[in-house]
């Protein structure tokens, strides 16, 4: 990649551009003018991309786009001799990814499973893969996830990931598939309360990019992707970075990797209407800025639409969580955080959604009524996840049924409080930032049901005559409205506790169509003739935009519904990508 002055790690905490250690970043001053030594490039028309530009303030033969499972793919591109460049957005490298628990659900005989003496085959791996999205992931691509992951777990520890013993996964049957990060010296696990982390596998990416000497922008927002007309390739990005508007020129290829589009509400929105508005939220948030959205989401899927890519179907939008008490799936505290160790990092849920939680207490909407049996929201569906986070099934889809915008609280009396072990420090105490996270804007409590009903606005009368009835439930040991199973306890003693209900938009499924080699299809291609129509063909047939890629949660790489533990899977797609990218003849 065209460079010249270097910059140093303290230039890079303030916000520019992170240099690979021992390699010189690119020159970004005067950019938007055009620096010098800037490569020409025809100035085309363009009818998708408008005018491509007159000259390209930076060029690279890869230009990877996204700091998480982007670093895989940059990784891949650069080993492969491809002069590589990674943009980031936000102000460090990780996305998303650093919040996520670290673990993933890997099969085919790979090394943990030899180790740890598991019969696996690539055959009963992709069985339940297949069982698991509903048979609605492409076969062909779930294949190839299945063919080459026992590779990527490999690829994975040779970069300097130690693998804890199996543990059995996410997937149904009794051959076991999980693998986490295990401790690691040099390398952080930490994080949610657990001994694993998406830090991990950002640290061990991190250290292999310096070693290679890719240059990462950091604050770089990939803003349009460059097609050389309908038909033609992609031929850069632009962006906007800390020094105005550039233009980058990928001599071989594009690899987007640019995450969610979950905390897009706009785009949610069409999709499923009833998971945006008030009460409704996205995944992220912006590390250190405590807001409940990434406002990039959705960067890849525009971006790449606007030249021609073409959605899958993403009316399952999500996983969607019920929090009562919270609205943020994870942020840091408010003291300066060091992502880099975890420190003060909180990803609190408000009260606990256990089976325990559910049975003692009820839930209520604005109304003041019952709705729904709460005690099946604790309940899975081995190897397709679990009943609290899927739309079609009861316990989500009877709170997706009420009305917006929502008024739904969990319930209970200080008698729950103690049995259960509510933290009562941090409930009369809230705070979205520390701990659980819990939120003042979803908590009350109060000496007398009459006062609790003020405070979540609902009918007094109502709610009262809902918690006798209840109570009345208890004592017969029957709900006769739901057919909820007991024991069933009365909501009786004071002080009673309110803790109101947030959709989460979490971890999506879905986006942007791609090949078994991860190139994105051309929706703009005259493929589909009259003859054409006929036949469902395999996807590696179907035309692609000529030197663009997508990984992670951007590309369709899982299908519908897979559960949890998706890490390894996009990892492996991130990997075709940045190999098929360096792969491509120069322009």
């Amino acid at each position: 990649m065209k460079e010249n002055k270097g910059l140093s790690r303290r230039d890079f905490l303030k916000g520019a551009a992170l240099t690979a250690s021992g390699a010189a970043a690119v020159a970004l001053s005067g950019c938007a003018q055009g620096a010098q030594g800037n490569t020409p490039a025809p100035a085309t028309s363009d009818a998708v991309s408008g005018t491509l530009p007159g000259t390209w303030d930076l060029e690279a033969d890869v230009v990877v786009v996204g700091g998480g499972v982007g670093m895989a793919a940059a990784i891949e591109a650069a080993d492969a001799g491809a002069d590589t460049v990674l943009l980031e957005a936000g102000d460090h490298v990780g996305g998303l990814w650093i919040a996520a628990g670290g673990s993933c659900t890997m099969g085919g005989n790979n090394v943990v499973q030899q180790r740890d003496g598991e019969k696996d085959s690539v055959d009963d791996w992709y069985k339940e893969e297949m069982y698991s999205n509903d048979y609605r992931g492409d076969p062909d691509i779930m294949r190839m996830l299945c063919e080459k992951g026992a590779d990527t777990v490999k690829w994975l520890e040779d970069l300097g990931i130690v693998w804890a013993p199996l543990a059995a996964g996410v997937l149904r049957g009794p051959v076991k598939r999980g693998i986490q990060p295990a401790e690691n010296p040099g390398v952080y696990v930490g994080g949610q309360g657990t001994p694993n982390s998406g830090i991990c596998w950002i640290q061990v990416w991190e250290k292999k990019l310096k070693e290679l000497q890719v240059p990462i922008q950091l604050n770089t927002r990939m803003t349009k992707v460059w097609r050389d007309g309908t038909d033609g390739p992609v031929v850069g990005v632009e962006a906007s970075s800390p020094d105005g508007t550039i233009n980058i020129k990928a001599k071989r290829g594009v690899v987007l990797a640019t995450g969610t589009w979950t905390d897009n509400a706009l785009m949610a929105k069409g999709w499923d209407p009833r998971i945006v508005g008030e009460n409704c939220y996205g995944d992220g948030g912006v590390p250190a800025e405590n807001l409940l959205f990434v406002n990039s989401a959705g960067d890849g899927h525009l971006a790449a639409s606007r030249i021609g890519a073409q959605f899958s179907d993403m009316s399952f939008v999500s996983y969607l969580y019920l929090f009562f008490g919270s609205r943020s799936y994870w942020g840091w505290g408010e003291d300066p955080i060091d992502w880099t160790t975890n420190e003060n990092y909180a990803a609190g849920k408000g009260i606990s959604r256990s089976a325990a939680t559910l049975t003692r207490t009820i839930i209520v909407n604005g109304e003041g009524e019952r709705y729904v049996d709460e005690s099946t929201g604790n309940r899975n569906d081995p190897g397709r996840g679990s009943v609290t986070e899927n739309p079609e099934w009861p316990f989500t889809a009877s709170y997706l049924a009420q009305a917006q915008p929502r008024n739904i609280w969990l319930i209970g009396d200080s008698t729950d409080a103690a049995e259960l072990k509510w933290p009562l420090d941090e409930i009369t105490k809230p705070n979205p930032r520390t701990g659980a996270m819990f939120d003042p804007a979803c908590i009350a409590i109060a000496d007398t049901i009459s006062d609790l009903a003020g405070k979540i606005g609902v009918p007094a009368a109502k709610l009262q005559s809902t918690i006798e009835r209840y109570n009345g439930f208890a004592d017969s040991g029957t709900d006769e409205d739901f057919g909820k199973k007991g024991p069933l306890t009365k909501i009786e003693t004071g002080p009673f506790y309110a803790f109101k209900a947030s959709l989460i938009r979490h971890t999506q499924r879905n986006g942007l169509r791609v090949n078994t080699k991860s190139q994105v299809i051309d929706g703009n291609a005259d493929y589909y003739t009259a003859a054409d129509r006929t036949v469902a063909k395999p996807i590696d047939s179907e035309p692609v935009i000529p030197r663009l890629y997508a990984a992670g949660e951007l590309a369709n790489s899982l299908g519908w519904r897979r559960p949890h533990n998706s890490l390894g899977h996009y990892t492996t797609v991130a990997r075709n990508a940045g190999m098929g990218a360096a792969g491509e003849k120069p322009l």
